[in-house]
């Protein structure tokens, strides 16, 4: 297992259930041998800095994730060819990935930015 970072961007006007299918399916190939998502954000829709393909919004997915490296390469190459998607990044962070070392590191970091916040 190997560590990620993972963003995507459908579009944004898709129906909410038809963005959640398309989530959900780039999920079940990523963590298909056994992945996992250590954190995940929906950051909504946002309006792009420049238009792709004629969108100017896009619906943000971020994830911090464990898949392999086979698993990720079948879900980009998906992603090149989905009309649904406009643009995507996949960022390795590490070859090898402490599962449980990694969540309570992320949840951390999460605790920490929320405290600076409310200061």
């Amino acid at each position: 297992m190997r560590e990620y970072e993972f963003t995507v961007i459908t579009k944004a006007e898709l129906p909410d259930t038809e963005k959640a299918k398309v989530i959900q399916g780039y999920e079940a190939i990523l963590f298909r041998s056994g992945g996992e998502a250590l954190k995940r954000e929906e950051w909504g829709s946002k309006r792009m800095s420049f238009p792709i393909n004629k969108h100017f919004r896009g619906y943000y997915v971020h994830y911090d994730l464990t898949s392999t490296p086979a698993d990720v390469a079948e879900a980009e190459r998906l992603l090149r060819i989905d009309e649904n998607i406009l643009r995507y990044l996949v960022v390795k962070i590490n070859d090898e990935v402490n599962v449980e070392e990694r969540k309570v590191e992320l949840a951390k970091a999460a605790l920490a930015l929320q405290q600076e916040s409310h200061h």
